[in-house]
């Protein structure tokens, strides 16, 4: 079954769906969804979960999945990079959960109300920091519910996840087709041609866009020199970080900076 690559460009992203159905595809961010009202069918990496109010669910980074509302649902859905809570990203880079579900009678019961008052803030245009740390209190709580296992790329993953775990925990060391090929035993032209017929993107897009979403996180959480930011990115060269940047957001990285000074 084609499997949907979904680019999401925003290291933080919230929102309330109703009556959402959506087919197979998987994204580089995390994605947790908690039911407000009615039941919705959510299939992760082929396996099907019925939720109803107050069950919540956790994808983590390239695992395919879909939903299906029969009668009618409403939800609240978050998305950000794994690198965006910061203390959690190796977590949730290195591992996936045994069961992505979690019951209402499970949660702690703050936690649906820590959801929503983060939905809250995001609409509100708080800082940053706030959203953060709101992400990490939520996670703190979650994660263990979730049996985290680690990622063995020869017997957890498919083709396309296998590639992309191995990306997503590379992306900072010089990543190639030919050195992909050799470490995952795949083709490097089956590879090429997975990004470009099945993910709608490059295998250079992809790798850069890792870069960018964790040289976009340290440009708003740091004061660090964009010169520094560029290389702890995993870029080889200041003027690659640029281009690739501008490519990305329409603007530098020092005016991406300045513009979120501004909004603080």
């Amino acid at each position: 079954m084609k499997i949907q690559y979904q680019h999401r460009h925003q290291p933080f992203h919230t929102f309330i769906s109703t009556d959402n159905t959506y087919p197979l595809h998987l994204h580089k961010h995390v994605e947790i969804a908690i039911v407000l009202s009615g039941k919705i069918h959510i299939t992760v990496n082929q396996k099907e979960y019925v939720l109803s109010e107050g069950d919540m669910v956790v994808i983590f980074p390239n695992q395919p999945h879909s939903y299906k509302t029969t009668e009618s649902s409403r939800i609240l859905l978050f998305f950000f990079d794994a690198a965006f809570p910061g203390d959690f990203t190796g977590d949730l880079m290195k591992h996936m959960p045994n069961n992505p579900m979690v019951p209402k009678e499970h949660l702690v019961y703050y936690v649906s109300n820590m959801l929503k008052a983060l939905y809250d803030r995001y609409t509100e245009n708080c800082d940053n920091r706030l959203l953060k740390a709101y992400t990490s209190v939520i996670l703190g709580h979650v994660l263990p519910l979730l049996s985290l296992k680690k990622i063995e790329y020869t017997q957890d993953l498919d083709s396309i996840q296998r590639i992309l775990a191995y990306v997503d925990l590379h992306f900072l060391e010089p990543v190639t087709l030919d050195l992909l090929s050799r470490e995952l035993g795949v083709s490097k032209f089956l590879i090429s041609r997975i990004f470009s017929d099945q993910l709608r993107i490059s295998f250079r897009d992809y790798v850069n866009g890792r870069r960018l979403a964790l040289a976009q996180m340290l440009l708003l959480s740091t004061a660090n020199p964009v010169t520094e930011i560029a290389f702890e990115s995993g870029f080889n060269s200041l003027r690659s970080f640029y281009r690739a940047f501008k490519k990305e957001y329409g603007i530098t990285p020092n005016e991406y900076r300045s513009g979120a000074q501004e909004l603080i």
